[in-house]
């Protein structure tokens, strides 16, 4: 028994062996059927591109989240962000004022990108422009002042303001020197530079509108014991004698021409006016200075004085409680004398097109609004260009800044340098002769304009001023 019990075990266990070997021999067949189906599957499948994962996913519907993003990137690329260069040539305050000004520009145009630099003198900027721009390169804009435009229009570095950028409302007196050849190569941005009356609150009431008027205010309140008067001028500095010839409708300079007029009935009436009321009405004393006239307005000993617009701060820093108006009429005359003044403005590189170029003219157009052109009166020593500015009630409010303002419309442009100089010393070396007595006002006007053109020709003139026993005796006994 217990042997058929082994021996049935024995065999027992051999089948079960045997049938387990046809059973692995059948799984590794179906293994192996199936490895090779699916490797003869793989061309086919790549072939039909279902294993290509991008195509794939590029068939998955994208997420609002994924458009949004998608459509965020195209517009990007659509702005793509323009770099620009501005070269400036500003003193201290409107220096930073213009940093304050791009950077509140590019806080609303993120796809600009300005970059500033500040060069010390007019001279540098214009000659390191010149060469940049002659290369192909340099700024796409410049801010300098207006004298400097004839000269980088004439080396063909500046292009012409664009008709659509021409504004209007520019006062003549800037107007008149943004030309280059009778065509336009800057846009005026800011005034400066320009003589006005000053008068003193606590002594004068009623401003003398004309110089008659002025003549007999300074008679009642002059005393000269006490270095008391009515009003003081600087009568041997010609830009201060330039006005009065505006007042008789006419001027020494033509713009366009570059020709200077000395000898006209204007100055003849000038020098008269003068001769009448330091030597006839003897209201004025000789041989104040400029900084002795300034003083005495200071000190209270002035009541009324001609002075730049420069001077307002610094009066108003000193507690004078003082007003601004319009030079007087001259005497015989309708109209106010015609102050000189400066400005500084924008130019354009001859290279600058395109992109670069419309966010350069974007740029302008900002600094050039009404806003932007308030904000910088009151934190900078300039004025507004804009003949209408004084319309806006900010403007009306500020007593100071609209009587500038009044004066500035009357302004002519400020004179190139060179031309300047001529007129300036034409005019002093005879002043001194007329007011001395030794040549009429006639014999005097003819005599500037001889020593213009000889100035002008790199001749020597003939100098002579009147002596010191020549000289008209002081007005202050």
């Amino acid at each position: 028994m217990d042997m058929h019990i082994k021996k049935y075990n024995k065999f027992n266990y051999l089948d079960k062996l045997k049938t387990c070997s046809r059973d692995s021999r059948k799984t590794l067949l179906h293994m192996i059927l199936i490895l090779l189906c699916v490797l003869l599957a793989v061309p086919v499948f790549s072939a039909c591109g279902f294993l290509n994962k991008t195509d794939v996913l590029q068939t998955l519907p994208e997420s609002t989240d994924q458009q949004e993003e998608e459509q965020a990137g195209n517009d990007s690329a659509a702005s793509e962000a323009v770099e620009i260069e501005i070269w400036n040539k500003l003193e201290p305050r409107e220096q930073i004022e213009l940093m304050n000004s791009i950077q509140e520009f590019m806080d609303n145009n993120k796809n600009i990108k300005i970059v500033s630099r500040h060069f010390r003198s007019e001279e540098e900027l214009a000659d390191q422009f010149k060469a940049a721009s002659l290369a192909g390169a340099g700024a796409e804009l410049i801010l300098a002042n207006i004298s400097i435009s004839a000269d980088l229009a004439k080396s063909k570095v500046i292009r012409q303001i664009p008709e659509e950028m021409e504004y209007a409302d520019i006062i003549s007196g800037l107007e008149e020197i943004s030309k280059f050849e009778n065509v336009n190569y800057i846009i005026p941005f800011r005034a400066f530079d320009f003589l006005l009356l000053y008068y003193n609150r606590d002594f004068v009431s009623d401003v003398p509108l004309n110089f008659n008027d002025l003549i007999q205010y300074c008679r009642q309140v002059n005393n000269p014991p006490e270095n008391m008067w009515g009003f003081l001028f600087n009568l041997y500095e010609p830009e201060w004698v330039l006005p009065l010839i505006g007042g008789y409708q006419d001027w020494v300079y033509d713009y366009l021409t570059g020709s200077i007029s000395l000898d006209s009935k204007a100055m003849i009436s000038t020098l008269k006016m003068l001769l009448t009321i330091y030597n006839d009405e003897k209201i004025l004393p000789y041989g104040y200075s400029y900084e002795e006239i300034n003083n005495a307005f200071i000190n209270g000993n002035a009541h009324m004085i001609i002075n730049g617009n420069w001077a307002a701060e610094d009066y108003s820093n000193a507690g004078i409680n003082f007003g601004i108006s319009r030079i007087p009429v001259v005497i015989e005359g309708f109209k106010n004398p015609t102050p000189m003044v400066d400005g500084i403005g924008f130019m354009f590189n001859a290279n600058s097109y395109g992109r670069e170029f419309e966010a350069a003219s974007k740029l302008v157009n900002y600094l050039m609004t009404e806003e932007t052109q308030f904000s910088w009166s009151l934190k900078t020593k300039t004025l507004p260009v804009f003949n209408s500015i004084d319309s806006l009630a900010q403007v009306k409010e500020n007593e100071i800044l609209y009587s500038q303002i009044q004066q500035l419309k009357t302004c002519r442009g400020r004179i190139n340098e060179k031309a300047l100089r001529v007129i300036r010393d034409a005019i002093k070396i005879n002043l001194e002769n007329v007011m001395a007595g030794n040549i009429t006002p006639e014999d005097a006007a003819a005599k500037m304009q001889e020593d213009a053109i000889k100035l002008l020709t790199g001749s020597q003139i003939n100098e002579s001023p009147a002596s010191s026993e020549e000289q008209p005796e002081s007005n202050e006994s």
